[in-house]
C-alpha cells in the first residue's frame, strides 16, 4: 500500500464550495477533464444535507508508462465514489472516498475535508491509500497511481477554480 495526501485551496467558502461538488454539471465538467473514452456520474443527496457523488469513467493508458499498459490494456475504468456528510456547526464536511479500479487488483480508498481555511477560503484534503494486489510490480503500479490521482485532482482543481470564478 501507498499513501497519497492531496490538498486544494479554492476563493469561496465552504458552503459554495460543498454546493459547487454536489452540482452534476460541475461533476461532469471535471469528469470531462480527465478526457474520458467514456464517463457516467451520478449524484444523490440525503435529507440531513449530505450527498454521494459517483463516477465511472474509461480513461486511455497512452500516457502511462509501456509497462504498465501492457498490464493494463488501452483504456483503464475507474470508479470513484465520494461520500460526504452533512455540515459540521462551522460549516466543514467530512467525507469517504473509495477508487476501485475495474476488473484490476487496485484500489484506493481514504477520508476527504472540506475545512475553512483563511476567511473566504476552503481547504479541500484528501488522504488515504491506494493498493495494487500484483506480485512483483504492485508498488511500482501504486507508485503510478499516486502519480495519476495527483495529476486528476490537479486537473478538478483547475474546473474548480474556473467553476467558481464563473459564478456571482
Amino acid at each position: 500500500m501507498r499513501p497519497f495526501q492531496a490538498r486544494t485551496t479554492y476563493d469561496a467558502p465552504v458552503a459554495e464550495v460543498a454546493a459547487m461538488m454536489a452540482d452534476p454539471a460541475f461533476v461532469e465538467r471535471k469528469v470531462a477533464a480527465s478526457r474520458p473514452v467514456s464517463s457516467t456520474v451520478d449524484v444523490t443527496t440525503t435529507p440531513d444535507g449530505g450527498f454521494t457523488v459517483s463516477t465511472r469513467r474509461a480513461l486511455p493508458t497512452s500516457d502511462l508508462p509501456a509497462a504498465a499498459q501492457r498490464l493494463v490494456g488501452a483504456t483503464l475504468e475507474l470508479t470513484l465514489v465520494e461520500r460526504w456528510g452533512p455540515a459540521e456547526a462551522d460549516g466543514s464536511r467530512r467525507g469517504t472516498v473509495e477508487l476501485d479500479v475495474v476488473g484490476k487488483p487496485a484500489s484506493a480508498s481514504g477520508t476527504a475535508t472540506l475545512a475553512p481555511g483563511q476567511p473566504g477560503q476552503t481547504v479541500l484534503t484528501y488522504e488515504g491509500t491506494v493498493e495494487a494486489r500484483i506480485p512483483l510490480v504492485g508498488g511500482k503500479i501504486e507508485e503510478q497511481a499516486v502519480t495519476q490521482v495527483q495529476r486528476v485532482l490537479d486537473g478538478e482543481r483547475r474546473v474548480g477554480t474556473a467553476w467558481l470564478a464563473e459564478r456571482p
